[in-house]
């Protein structure tokens, strides 16, 4: 939505309607994955990817991505 808002991305649906609509189920990003970014080292700069690398940890989520910069996070990831 942040890409959407500045015109880089134009979304014409709402994507948490099509989620939910679709099965997906929707997280929150909590507190505790919040205070994990403390202790996250700097492998990765981006601060959208790294919330999502503590949300993975503290949940012990897998994640997929192709960015191979998250394979420096002990995380599960699908690649």
């Amino acid at each position: 939505m942040i890409k959407s808002s500045t015109g880089k991305l134009e979304i014409s649906f709402d994507p948490a309607a099509i989620a939910l609509e679709t099965g997906f189920q929707l997280l929150s990003f909590s507190a505790g994955d919040a205070l994990q970014l403390k202790e996250l080292p700097f492998h990765h700069k981006d601060p959208f990817d790294r919330m999502l690398i503590t949300q993975t940890l503290s949940n012990n989520y897998t994640i997929m991505t192709d960015d191979i910069k998250f394979s420096q996070y002990n995380c599960k990831l699908i690649k």
